[in-house]
């Protein structure tokens, strides 16, 4: 993609893909993530967008980015429960003591030494993506991709083979 026409892209439909993020997520930070993410995988494609298109493919674009958000953060929600102090009272089965020792055995043994860092930084100690960033010295959108293919790869681990 040109560089001209990226920019004419990003200047025309920037506003009406932020308020789109921000409807579905209410979290301006976030919603600016989303709209970024969206404008660096099309970059990264190289895709060409027709003008009669180009609008409900970036939209389109944001509503599967939010849902990708929302989705993380349900499985960062669980994640956060289970670790949570409550999580080792004796409500906690068996069963899920043992799912949680072999989850932190994975992200010890399968993830990076910089993927392990950012990962308990932001779920263990919980720190925002931008704390970790300015801690770590690094962009938060390299903390993001950290974490998204940690969390791939933790999801995938633990979906059940069929």
């Amino acid at each position: 993609m040109i560089k001209d026409n990226i920019e004419i892209i990003f200047k025309t439909y920037y506003l009406r893909m932020y308020r789109l993020a921000v409807s579905i997520l209410y979290d301006e930070d976030e919603s600016k993530d989303v709209v970024s993410e969206v404008f660096s995988r099309l970059v990264a494609s190289g895709t060409e967008l027709r003008q009669e298109t180009a609008e409900a493919y970036l939209l389109t674009g944001v509503r599967n980015q939010c849902r990708n958000v929302i989705e993380r953060k349900l499985v960062r929600e669980k994640f956060l429960r289970l670790l949570s102090e409550e999580a080792t009272e004796p409500t906690m089965t068996n069963g899920e003591q043992l799912r949680m020792k072999e989850l932190m055995e994975y992200v010890e043994t399968h993830l990076s030494p910089i993927s392990q860092q950012i990962f308990h930084m932001r779920y263990l100690h919980e720190m925002t993506c931008q704390e970790v960033a300015d801690k770590l010295g690094i962009s938060r959108q390299t903390v993001h991709t950290h974490l998204r293919e940690s969390i791939e790869r933790v999801r995938v681990y633990f979906t059940p083979k069929q």
